[in-house]
């Protein structure tokens, strides 16, 4: 058995931590490339949104390199064509397909690994899930603050470098003592290099589709974009947030601490839309009302529960007079066209 996953951003290199201490064969993905979305979309459907594409390339990548053993997310938007992706894959050969279950994704955690690492204990499998979510939270804090530090830096790229340096740190540590100190260190660093100046720069709220907005290659880098332009940006949607959620406050049946926040929302949407439509209106809501400067809103073209969340976005920017960008995503989206739009959107939000 080899197994492989699809590749969301820096969340890959903990996962394939994980299941490597539990003796798994790993076929780690691929960092995602034009090649990548390229095999992906010609073996899709051409109406179907750029994640699936994407996710479909990393699969037959993974197929290539001798994986037979695929894990994929069974979400609200998505759980349908998993199956499709699926039907693709096994007319390409005899494979397995496990579906994680995000409604219910400890237990179901749980049981695949027990199923795919039958020697595992008990005990290795719950230490190797506690670890990786601690890891999975480092790097999410060290995100955060390349966001903001790296705005506030007149060497923005030496901070994304340290970041990067960061990312590579975090996913090999051994204990959550490690993953502490590391986490604390890439931090200072980051701030060391931090001019601080008497004006703070713009901010901006960067909501939208959870996969686009988690993984860079989808949207051609955009936090680095920003903050290379001197712009911080808070991106509301983190896995450690989406994971300790649907993890341990899910398991203990405790409410959610985002229910509370989705009285932002109101009276703009008042029901939820896919996994978070009622997050990224509720939370473009409060930025609004915190003094942000701009929202940007990116999505899959043919994502219709965002566009839906993009109609409630745009009575938010006419009701606080604040920018907004909308960025629709496909493979046939490239870094140029973007980066003009984002240099346009970064003017309006100066001035």
């Amino acid at each position: 058995m080899k197994v492989t996953y699809p590749h969301l951003g820096y969340l890959s290199s903990p996962v394939a931590y994980m299941l490597r201490d539990l003796n798994i064969d790993v076929v780690e993905p691929l960092p995602i490339s034009a090649k990548t979305l390229e095999l992906g979309s010609l073996h899709s459907p051409a109406d179907v949104c750029l994640p699936y594409k994407i996710i479909m390339g990393n699969f037959l990548e993974g197929l290539e390199r001798g994986a037979d053993t695929f894990l994929t997310s069974a979400g609200n938007c998505r759980g349908f064509l998993n199956i499709g992706q699926k039907l693709a894959l096994n007319s390409k050969g005899k494979i397995q397909f496990y579906f994680l279950d995000s409604e219910h994704l400890l237990p179901t955690l749980y049981r695949l690994l027990k199923t795919i690492a039958p020697t595992a204990s008990s005990l290795a499998i719950m230490k190797n899930i506690t670890l990786a979510l601690k890891k999975i939270a480092a790097l999410d804090a060290i995100t955060i603050a390349k966001n903001s530090f790296g705005a506030h830096s007149r060497r923005p790229a030496k901070v994304i470098d340290i970041y990067g340096f960061g990312v590579g740190e975090i996913a090999c540590c051994d204990t959550l003592g490690e993953v502490n100190h590391v986490r604390e260190l890439v931090i200072d660093i980051m701030q060391s290099h931090c001019d601080w100046p008497v004006a703070q720069p713009p901010r901006v709220a960067l909501v939208g589709e959870f996969y686009v907005l988690q993984e860079p290659f989808a949207n051609n880098w955009i936090e680095d974009l920003l903050i290379q332009q001197g712009v911080a940006v808070k991106k509301y949607v983190y896995s450690d947030n989406w994971s300790y959620a649907k993890i341990l406050l899910q398991t203990l049946g405790l409410p959610s601490f985002e229910k509370d926040r989705h009285s932002y929302a109101q009276p703009y949407l008042n029901r939820q839309l896919g996994d978070i439509g009622l997050k990224s209106v509720a939370m473009a809501a409060c930025s609004a009302q915190q003094g942000y400067d701009g929202i940007i809103h990116i999505f899959p073209e043919s994502c219709s529960t965002e566009t839906q969340v993009h109609a409630a976005l745009d009575q938010i920017s006419a009701d606080y007079n604040l920018p907004l960008l909308s960025l629709y995503l496909d493979e046939h989206t490239g870094s140029s066209p973007s980066l003009h739009q984002l240099e346009d959107f970064v003017d309006r939000v100066r001035h």
